[in-house]
C-alpha cells in the first residue's frame, strides 16, 4: 500500500468518497492497487461533465506523468507531467502508436509491447523500468506502472503511471559512493599501524585492530565503556592526560599532543605519542580521535644519539685541536678549549660571532670561497691553509678542514677542525732555506768545477792529436779525457737541477718536427747500441703532427733514456716507437735489460735516486738524469713514466701535446 502511485491513492480517495459514479459510462474501482473499470475511451476526457470535473482535475494535476492508451497502442490523453518528461506537445502524441514514435529506446519498445500484449489479455505485469528518449534525445531511466481500463467488461486499453527514476538513480549512486568511502575510511581506520580510539560524550564508541593486537583484548571488552577501562595497560598519570585531553577538546580547545607508557599483558613496554582530533558534524563537534604513535624506537635513538653526541663533545673538548661550528651565515655556535686558547678569548666572547672577524684578510676570501663550495658540493675539504688573528694581532698559521653538517635534510651549518702549524711553518721555512743553500752551493760548486774541467778537456785533446806524443801518453790521456766528460756531464746535471729547483732553466719553444727530433736521436745513439752488439728498432710514423717545445731539451730527454737503456742491457734489442693518440704523440723506448722492481719504480724519478748503489756496482750516474727527464716533459705540459719487470726489460713512456691542424673553410 505504501508504495503505490500517487493518482492510485487519489483515485482510492475519490471512490472511496463516492466521486467516481456511473457518470463515465461504466464502473471505475481499484482492485489490488490496480485501477480497473469500466471507461468510455471513446469520450473525450477534456469533455466530461461538470460532475467529473475532480477526476479531470485529478489527471491533470498529478505528481506522476500519466498516459492513457487504447488497445491498439496509441495515445488517448496524457497530462501535462507527460509533456514535461517527453519534451513533446500533446498534440504530437494523441493518436500515435507508441511503438511507432521515437520516444522509447529499441530495448524498452519490445518490453513495453511484451508487457503491453500480456495485459491485453488480462494478465497481471508488475511495474518495470523502461528507459524514455525525449524530443532532444535525452534517455531518462522511467518506471511503468500499468492498470488496465476495462469497457463493459473487457480489456481496452491502459492507464499507464510513469515515475522519474533518475531521483532514485541519483540517490543509490550517492548511497553506494558514500558506502565506498565510509568502507575506505573503515579500512583507513581497521588498517593503519597507529592505535585509534573513537569517543562520544567521554564513551568509547570505536577502536582499531592496531589497539586490539596490541593490548590482547576483545573489542567488546572496551566499546561503550570510559577510557578508564585501559587502566591495566596504562599508568594512572597517563589515564588522567587521556581524560584530560579528550575534555578539553570536547570543548573545542587546541589540545598539544602528549607521551604516555603503555604495557601490554606480557609486560612489553612501549611509549606512545598520543595526538586529538575532533570529528565535526556541520559545526558542532560529534566526536574525538585519539591517535597514538609508537615512539619506542625513536626514544632509543634519542637516547642513543645523546650518548653519541656527549662521547663526540667529550672528543672534541679534549682535543688539542681547535673544533668550532658555524651556522649557515658563519656565526660561530660552538668552539672549544683549544680554539679559545688560540684566539686567548673566552667563548662568551666568541660565540655568536663571524668566524671571518678572526681571520686575516688574506684569508678572508679564501675562506668564503671554501665555505661555499663545501655547501654547494657538500663535501668535505681539507688541508686548506688560512691565518687566524690573535688578540694581540699577531697572525696565527692554522691548517684547517671543513665539512658541511644538516638538520632534518636542510643544510644547517660547517664543522672546522683547526690546526695551529706555527712550529710546522717554522721547520718549512728551515728546510727552504737550507734547500736554498743547497741550490746555492750546488750552483756555485759546479761553475767551481765547470772552469776548471774546460781547458783541462782542451789540452787532453791536443794530447791525444799531437803527432809526437807516444802511444802510452796517448792512453792515459784518453782516459783522463773519458774521466773529465764525465765530471763535465755530472757539472751539467748538477747546473740544471740547480735551474729547475730555482727555475731559471731556460726553453727555446718553438714548432717543432717530432719526427725529426726521433730520427736525429736514433742515429746519435746507434753506432753505441751496435758496438754492443745490440739491436735498434724504430717505428716512427712519418705523418706525426707538429709539437710545441724545446728541441734541445727534448733531445736530451730522448738521449738519457737511450743511454740508459743501453747501460742496463746486454743482449737483445732496444726500441724508438712512436704513435699519434687522440690529443698527444706517445712515444715509448723499450729495452730488453736487467728490468726494475715495483718498489723502485715509484722512486726511479726522484732526486739523486739510483736503482742499484752496491760497491760492485758496474754502471755509474749521479740518480739526476730521470729526475732532470720529468721536469723537462713537465715544462712540455706533457707526462713520463715506466713500465718493467725484473728480468724481462723496461718501458719508458713520453705523452706529450702536439699542435692541431687549423681546419680551413672553403665555402663563401
Amino acid at each position: 500500500m505504501k508504495d503505490e502511485p500517487a493518482i492510485v491513492k487519489e483515485l482510492r480517495q475519490a471512490e472511496e468518497l463516492g466521486l467516481l459514479k456511473s457518470d463515465l459510462q461504466g464502473n471505475l474501482s481499484i482492485r489490488d492497487n490496480n485501477i480497473i473499470g469500466t471507461i468510455d475511451i471513446n469520450r473525450d476526457i477534456t469533455k466530461i461533465k461538470k460532475s467529473d470535473e475532480k477526476y479531470k482535475h485529478l489527471f491533470d494535476n498529478a505528481m506522476d506523468p500519466i498516459v492513457i492508451i487504447d488497445k491498439k497502442g496509441k495515445f488517448v490523453d496524457v497530462n501535462e507531467q507527460v509533456i514535461k518528461l517527453f519534451e513533446y506537445d500533446k498534440k504530437e502524441l494523441i493518436g500515435k502508436d507508441f511503438t511507432k514514435i521515437n520516444i522509447l529506446t529499441q530495448a524498452s519498445i519490445k518490453k513495453a509491447q511484451d508487457n503491453f500484449l500480456k495485459r491485453m489479455k488480462g494478465e497481471n505485469v508488475p511495474p518495470y523500468e523502461i528507459e524514455v528518449i525525449t524530443k532532444n534525445g535525452k534517455i531518462i531511466p522511467t518506471e511503468l506502472n500499468a492498470s488496465i481500463i476495462y469497457e463493459c467488461n473487457e480489456v481496452n486499453g491502459d492507464l499507464i503511471i510513469l515515475r522519474d527514476l533518475r531521483e532514485r538513480y541519483k540517490s543509490k549512486k550517492i548511497e553506494k559512493e558514500l558506502n565506498t568511502y565510509e568502507q575506505k575510511f573503515r579500512d583507513i581506520f581497521e588498517g593503519t599501524s597507529d592505535l585509534l580510539l573513537y569517543i562520544e560524550k567521554g564513551i568509547i564508541l570505536d577502536v582499531n585492530n592496531a589497539l586490539i593486537n596490541m593490548l590482547n583484548i576483545k573489542k567488546q571488552d572496551v566499546v561503550g565503556k570510559k577510557i578508564s577501562i585501559l587502566k591495566n595497560f596504562f599508568s594512572q598519570e597517563d589515564i588522567e592526560k587521556h581524560t584530560n585531553a579528550i575534555e578539553l577538546a570536547a570543548t573545542g580547545s587546541y589540545v598539544t599532543d602528549y607521551e604516555t607508557e603503555l604495557t601490554t599483558n606480557k609486560g612489553v613496554r612501549y611509549e606512545f605519542l598520543f595526538s586529538v582530533d575532533c570529528i565535526y558534524n556541520d559545526e558542532n563537534i560529534k566526536g574525538i580521535l585519539l591517535r597514538g604513535k609508537d615512539i619506542t624506537q625513536r626514544h632509543h635513538e634519542w637516547k642513543e644519539l645523546i650518548k653519541l653526541e656527549e662521547k663526540y663533545r667529550v672528543l672534541a673538548e679534549t682535543s688539542a685541536d681547535g673544533v668550532i661550528t658555524i651556522d649557515p651565515l658563519g656565526r660561530l655556535t660552538y668552539v672549544n678549549p683549544s680554539f679559545e686558547k688560540m684566539l686567548d678569548k673566552h667563548k662568551s666572547q666568541i660565540l655568536a660571532t663571524l668566524l671571518r672577524n678572526y681571520l686575516s684578510e688574506d684569508s678572508v676570501y679564501l675562506f668564503q670561497q671554501i665555505f661555499i663550495d663545501a655547501r654547494k658540493e657538500d663535501k668535505k675539504i681539507e688541508n686548506v691553509e688560512l691565518e687566524l688573528v690573535h688578540t694581540n694581532g699577531q697572525k696565527v698559521p692554522i691548517e684547517v678542514n671543513i665539512a658541511s653538517f644538516k638538520k632534518d635534510g636542510e643544510f644547517a651549518g660547517m664543522v672546522l677542525t683547526i690546526r695551529d702549524i706555527t712550529e710546522r711553518r717554522k721547520i718549512e721555512d728551515e728546510l727552504k732555506k737550507s734547500d736554498k743553500l743547497k741550490t746555492e752551493f750546488m750552483n756555485i760548486a759546479a761553475h767551481e768545477l765547470k772552469s776548471p774541467v774546460t781547458p783541462i778537456k782542451g789540452y787532453l785533446d791536443l794530447i791525444i792529436s799531437d803527432k809526437d806524443t807516444n802511444e802510452k801518453i796517448k792512453n792515459w790521456a784518453k782516459i783522463s779525457l773519458r774521466n773529465s766528460e764525465r765530471l763535465l756531464k755530472l757539472v751539467n746535471d748538477i747546473l740544471d737541477v740547480s735551474r729547475l729547483d730555482t727555475d731559471t732553466m731556460r726553453f727555446d719553444m718553438e714548432k717543432i718536427s717530432v719526427v725529426d727530433i726521433l730520427d736525429e736521436v736514433a742515429e746519435d745513439m746507434k753506432p753505441a747500441v751496435e758496438g754492443k752488439v745490440l739491436k735498434l728498432i724504430t717505428d716512427i710514423p712519418r705523418d706525426l703532427p707538429d709539437i710545441t717545445g724545446d728541441k734541445c731539451r727534448l733531445a736530451q730527454v730522448l738521449k738519457n733514456l737511450l743511454v740508459n737503456a743501453l747501460k742496463f742491457t746486454d743482449n737483445g734489442s732496444i726500441s724508438i716507437i712512436a704513435k699519434q693518440k687522440k690529443d698527444h704523440i706517445l712515444i715509448s723506448v723499450t729495452d730488453s735489460g736487467i728490468g726494475i722492481s715495483n718498489d723502485e719504480l715509484k722512486k726511479i724519478f726522484n732526486k739523486f735516486y739510483q736503482v742499484y748503489t752496491g760497491d760492485n756496482r758496474k754502471n755509474e750516474g749521479t740518480g739526476l738524469g730521470l729526475f732532470i727527464c720529468r721536469n723537462i716533459i713537465q715544462k712540455h705540459n706533457g707526462k713520463i713514466w715506466a713500465e718493467s719487470q725484473v728480468g724481462k726489460g723496461s718501458t719508458f713512456y713520453i705523452e706529450i701535446p702536439y699542435l692541431h691542424k687549423m681546419k680551413v673553410n672553403l665555402k663563401k
